[in-house]
């Protein structure tokens, strides 16, 4: 089961990460992605 969660959160995070890089280099929503990304894998962990 916790085996299943991080494998989600992994792809959501990746999936995010991925469509952040293919942006026109916007810092801004990067840095605010790679801030989402890190809440997510809070969120799991604290599961």
């Amino acid at each position: 089961m916790n085996m299943m969660k991080t494998m989600m959160v992994g792809a959501l995070g990746f999936a995010v990460g991925a469509g952040t890089m293919l942006m026109p280099g916007n810092q801004k929503m990067k840095r605010q992605a790679q801030k989402s990304v890190d809440r997510i894998v809070r969120m799991a962990k604290s599961w």
